[in-house]
């Protein structure tokens, strides 16, 4: 039994708890001030207003005050002291805290402490959740579904008011809606909440027909969001995991036909989505054959057509450079934007390749007809570097697909990666692996990343912009940039612990949210943003350090 000054601060403890968690989709700063009102239950745990009434009701205000002062400073050494060797005790937790703790010792060889410093503050969570978690009484099972319930509840409105956004269509990048957190962040929020809802799915107290329509209804909504959002790395993890978790429900079903059935459709989903793929790109990259006799020679103002197949390339399945007649194009757009013709657009590409990809997408001819035809909004798009109209009206898993083909297009023809995020990712990755090599054993510590990136860059002449010369894209290889092969090592280890002491493995909740970080950490830096360090502390801690142990014992995989 509990009294009711512990009662008071366990709840407020859980109740910061949920609202940490409801802030990581939604709000940078919110992470930080919950972050902070935590860390101020945790230190004042125990804290019994009866006592301080009592200083005031039997002393003067001097003493009270003195009393009080005393009582508040022996409260919190006393729970910094007691905590935190309940911290050293748990090695589950120190192991997480680790990470925190290369960071520390990746100072002892770094030269730009101003940006380490800065790094570390980004970093806290790593240390401060773990400790805090670690040293706290565990949740009830009832405590962690009403945490997921209010989790799932902020994600939901994150996407609903991103959605209000993308309907305004004022946006240049699709990933611009997603205002709160990073589009790469936010997209890890919504997978980990799809495969939530199939944790609720699979409740017993979930048995009610509605219950269930209502999950499958927020299931679909978020998946659809996930293709608004094109995101790649969303769908690509929805998909391997799912994949995973069917291939794990096949080797326990006790009918062998159902294991044969589940095979089946277990090799075929790969199977069906390669097919799907290649034959996007097949319709995306191959245009009609083009009988040149029958296509029209002259614009209506009599200027002789160019149709070139070659040079231009194709498009969502078309020709970008048929029915061509650059000279009175160039004068329509001249009548209509500021932007000359001969320029370049607000993303700083020729702005007359822009106009025809853009012509090209709305099916219209890259003459004075065609840029009269063009409303006021198609010019504006135009004039910010937006090229194809499907960008902006209609973003999906085919449209992300189109842009990493003309992407890869650009990239191989011309070795110009500026017009892809998933080019430029195999430029970081060069210089990654240089300068792994140039240090490999110790790296290059905590704050050098910048500047050991930025030099690279120059040094190889790499054909990035200076706004695209990013760090790394891939966790794995910026740990082992800042600390060394041993860190690198050490970074896995902490990342398989939690999952295989006390049998973690059988959690479904943490290996599904271990499994979609490590994905994430293939392709972006996950932990290196404020928003993918503390989703990783919160939920890694959260499942290894708070849940309830016969629950945490029991087979939850699906």
């Amino acid at each position: 039994m509990i009294n009711a000054n512990q009662y008071f601060w366990r709840q407020s403890f859980f109740i910061m708890l949920v609202m940490l968690g409801m802030s990581i989709p939604l709000s940078r700063f919110a992470m930080s001030s919950f972050q902070f009102l935590l860390f101020f239950i945790w230190l004042l745990d125990g804290l019994a207003p009866s006592v301080l009434s009592r200083f005031f009701r039997k002393c003067n205000i001097f003493q009270a005050s003195y009393h009080t002062i005393k009582y508040l400073i022996d409260l919190i050494i006393t729970n910094i002291i007691d905590k935190t060797k309940l911290f050293w005790q748990n090695k589950t937790a120190l192991v997480l805290a680790s990470i925190f703790g290369l960071h520390l010792i990746g100072l002892l060889f770094t030269s730009d402490f101003d940006y380490a410093i800065k790094d570390l503050r980004t970093k806290i969570p790593l240390l401060l959740l773990p400790l805090m978690l670690a040293s706290m009484p565990k949740l009830s099972l009832k405590q962690i579904h009403i945490l997921l319930l209010f989790y799932l509840l902020a994600v939901f409105g994150g996407t609903i008011i991103c959605l209000n956004e993308f309907l305004k269509q004022e946006f240049e990048d699709i990933r611009q809606i997603s205002i709160f957190i990073s589009p790469i962040r936010f997209s890890l929020n919504i997978v980990f909440s799809i495969f939530i809802l199939i944790y609720f799915l699979t409740l017993r107290s979930i048995h009610k027909l509605w219950q269930q329509l209502v999950i499958l209804l927020f299931m679909v909504w978020f998946i659809s969001f996930l293709i608004i959002l094109e995101s790649a790395i969303g769908v690509v993890s929805i998909f391997i995991i799912g994949l995973g978790l069917f291939f794990y429900k096949m080797f326990s079903a006790r009918s062998l036909q159902i294991r044969i059935l589940m095979g089946i459709l277990f090799i075929s989903a790969p199977v069906i989505a390669y097919v799907y793929i290649i034959k996007q790109v097949t319709i995306m990259t191959v245009a009609p054959k083009i009988d040149f006799s029958k296509l029209d020679q002259y614009t209506k103002s009599g200027n002789k057509y160019k149709h070139d197949t070659i040079n231009f390339g194709v498009e969502d399945g078309k020709y970008i450079g048929v029915y061509l007649a650059t000279s009175e194009m160039a004068k329509a757009w001249n009548t209509r934007s500021k932007f000359d013709f001969s320029g370049y657009d607000e993303a700083e590409q020729l702005i007359q390749y822009t106009l025809i990809r853009y012509l090209t997408s709305k099916n219209l001819r890259k003459d004075a007809e065609g840029v009269n035809s063009l409303t006021a909004k198609d010019i504006r798009l135009v004039e910010k570097g937006i090229a194809n109209i499907n960008y902006v009206e209609n973003p999906s898993i085919n449209t992300r697909i189109s842009k990493i083909l003309l992407g890869y297009q650009r990239y191989s023809e011309l070795h110009d990666p500026n017009g892809s995020s998933v080019m430029q990712r195999v430029e970081h990755w060069k210089a990654s692996v240089l300068i792994i090599k140039e240090n490999f054993w110790l790296g290059v510590g905590t704050g050098d990343l910048p500047s050991i990136f930025k030099e690279t860059y120059e040094r190889i002449d790499s054909p990035l912009k200076e706004q695209w010369r990013w760090r790394s894209h891939n966790q794995f290889l910026s740990i082992w940039i800042a600390f060394g092969i041993f860190g690198a090592l050490w970074f896995l280890f902490t990342l398989v612990y939690p999952l295989v002491i006390h049998h973690n493995y059988r959690n479904y909740l943490l290996v599904v949210f271990f499994m979609i970080l490590m994905l994430s950490m293939l392709t972006e830096d996950t932990i290196e943003t404020q928003d993918g360090a503390t989703l990783f502390a919160y939920f890694s801690a959260l499942f290894t350090l708070s849940y309830p142990i016969k629950d945490n014992q029991s087979n939850e995989m699906i």
